[in-house]
C-alpha cells in the first residue's frame, strides 16, 4: 500500500512540476511606455493629472476606485464591453480611443494600469 502511495505522490509531483519553467519569450509581452507614460501622455487630460476626474470630459475621477474597480474598467474598455461594464456613451467613445491609442504603441497590461492609477491616486474614502 505504501509503495502505491509513494507511486501516486511522484506522478502527482512529476505531472505539478512539468506545468513549471519559464514562459515561451513568444508569450511575454513587451510594452513601449510605462503606466505613468501611457497615463501622463494620453489619460490625464481628461482625468486630471491626479486622477481627479474631469466633469466636462465626462470623465470619472479614479480617487475612489479600488484595483478591482479600475481593473474591470479597463478590462472592459480594451475588450470593446464584454466584462459588461459599458452602459454609456462615453464609455464606447473611450473604447473607440483605446484602439487607436494602442495602435500608436500607448497600449498597456491591465493589472499593471489598475496597480499604478491606484498607487498613485487613490484618496481613503
Amino acid at each position: 500500500m505504501k509503495k502505491i502511495t509513494l507511486a501516486l505522490s511522484f506522478a502527482v509531483l512529476l505531472v505539478t512540476l512539468s506545468g513549471c519553467g519559464d514562459k515561451p519569450k513568444s508569450d511575454v509581452v513587451k510594452y513601449k511606455y510605462t503606466p505613468a507614460q501611457v497615463y501622463t501622455e494620453t489619460c490625464a487630460h481628461c482625468h486630471g493629472a491626479k486622477g481627479e476626474g474631469i466633469a466636462e470630459k465626462k470623465a470619472p475621477a479614479l480617487t475612489k476606485q479600488s484595483v478591482q474597480e479600475l481593473e474591470m474598467s479597463l478590462f472592459d474598455i480594451k475588450n470593446g464591453g464584454i466584462g459588461g461594464q459599458s452602459t454609456a456613451t462615453e464609455h464606447d467613445v473611450m473604447e473607440h480611443n483605446m484602439k487607436k491609442l494602442a495602435e500608436k504603441g500607448y497600449d498597456y497590461d491591465i493589472k499593471m494600469m489598475a496597480s499604478y492609477l491606484h498607487n498613485t491616486f487613490y484618496v481613503a474614502k
